[in-house]
């Protein structure tokens, strides 16, 4: 490593590290991405004003373009299922089905189930924050363990297990030409391990938090509905969410087609249960919260931009591409490396491939299964994605109204410890012995 990848490293490393402490100091992102981008540019030979202005920047509008309508619906189609009472009618029947002490299970799983209808990520949970509020009220854990569980659900093994529609399964099936349910022995092995470590974790956090004498608090920002008063039908309150799975699944619309379908479903449904007096408020806050949403994610994606311009960058792609290690680490080690620069699991391994893609096949005709290298890469982009600095964790903590400082640590825990364990305790061995 020649001195100007080193300077280049220290630059990229210490950029992450600085977002690392100023999100947890509640720095607004809008200010630490720009920063970072300079960091980087101005230790890796870069030019600054072009790389703010132009690289940077492009990273931003470009994310900010193609999920600004996702934003911006998932919002609006969640503040109708909060208003209306129907979320919380969801959360009644399934806590009652399955009681107030199986909250996490009741919790992980609708966002698990969600992510394997194949709906983005950023509208689960707008569908499923305001469903488990209800199921964490009835179960009395604090707010701040939210977040944990959900993102557990639909950042894990169902974004990176086998048939999952996500970002992960897809973009290797595209570059590898393998199926859905590629790797599936280890692949299935590996998302039970994930899915009961993530509810035995969330259970036991769970049992702390009250151990402590917390409690469930409605948060101040959210409006609450009396379900007994003023709430549409059990089963009905689900046909909205059903539509957008059928519409973006069966018959393969857009998912903002699926939205405006979803959200014109929900206001016919549930028109006789919304605030009419209160309806315009109701989506202006939609509408503002969803921008500021949406703006702490590209910032931080635009960073990512910049990375992949450095020296650093360059040097660390070149050392995988020519690594003699086997080929089923390389794939694991691979897609977490690139899913942590860049703080994104989809911008992470579509990245790898784009580098990696030939080496992998290479790989393939030399007798490894690729097939399990399929399932590796997916895997590993749903670890190191989950640092501090990914822009989807600053946007759900955001939504559930919650800080760094509070709820961290639970996604840490669920969304990067337990899918690297699992990856390289579980799938990887299992790749090893029997490819």
């Amino acid at each position: 490593m020649d001195t100007t990848v080193l300077i280049s490293a220290i630059g990229v490393f210490g950029a992450l590290a600085g977002m690392a402490i100023l999100i947890f100091k509640r720095v607004s992102p809008i200010l630490i991405g720009p920063m970072a981008a300079i960091l980087v540019c101005l230790t890796s030979g870069m030019p600054v004003f072009k790389g703010v202005t132009e690289t940077y920047l492009t990273g931003v509008t470009g994310f900010f373009i193609s999920y600004f309508f996702i934003f911006l619906l998932g919002n609006i189609f969640g503040n109708i299922y909060q208003n209306s009472g129907a979320a919380a009618k969801i959360g009644a029947m399934i806590s009652s089905k399955l009681g107030p002490k199986n909250c996490m299970l009741a919790c992980m799983a609708s966002a698990a189930i969600l992510s394997y209808g194949g709906i983005n990520s950023f509208v689960i949970i707008f569908s499923v924050y305001p469903i488990a509020l209800k199921l964490f009220e009835d179960a009395d854990l604090p707010t701040y363990l939210l977040p944990g569980i959900v993102c557990g659900g639909m950042w894990t093994f169902a974004m990176t297990g086998p048939f999952t529609p996500q970002i992960p399964n897809i973009v290797s099936m595209q570059y590898l030409g393998t199926p859905a349910n590629a790797g599936l022995f280890p692949s299935l092995a590996g998302a039970i391990v994930m899915a009961v470590s993530i509810v035995l974790f969330m259970n036991h956090a769970g049992k702390k938090a009250r151990l402590r004498g917390e409690h469930f608090e409605w948060p101040e920002k959210v409006k609450k509905v009396n379900i007994d008063e003023n709430a549409p039908n059990g089963a009905v309150a689900l046909i909205p969410i059903i539509v957008v799975v059928l519409t973006f699944n069966l018959f393969e619309l857009n998912i903002i087609v699926c939205l405006l379908i979803g959200i014109f479903a929900a206001l016919i449904l549930f028109w006789k249960n919304l605030p009419k007096s209160e309806m315009l408020e109701m989506f202006n806050s939609a509408a503002s919260s969803s921008v500021i949403v949406i703006i702490n994610t590209a910032v931080i994606v635009g960073f990512g931009s910049v990375v992949k311009g450095s020296p650093f960058f360059d040097f660390a792609t070149q050392v995988l591409v020519n690594s003699d290690a086997n080929p089923y680490v390389v794939a694991a080690v691979g897609a977490n490396v690139f899913a942590g620069i860049l703080g994104s699991a989809s911008g992470g391994i579509a990245l790898m491939y784009e580098t990696l893609a030939d080496t992998f096949l290479d790989y393939a005709s030399q007798g490894y299964n690729i097939e399990f290298i399929h399932r590796l890469c997916a895997d590993g982009s749903g670890g190191l994605d989950s640092l501090p600095w990914n822009g989807s964790i600053v946007s759900v903590f955001a939504i559930c109204h919650t800080t760094h400082k509070l709820s961290y640590k639970y996604n840490f825990v669920t969304c990067l410890v337990i899918p690297i364990a699992t990856t390289f305790l579980v799938a990887l061995p299992i790749c090893v012995i029997f490819g």
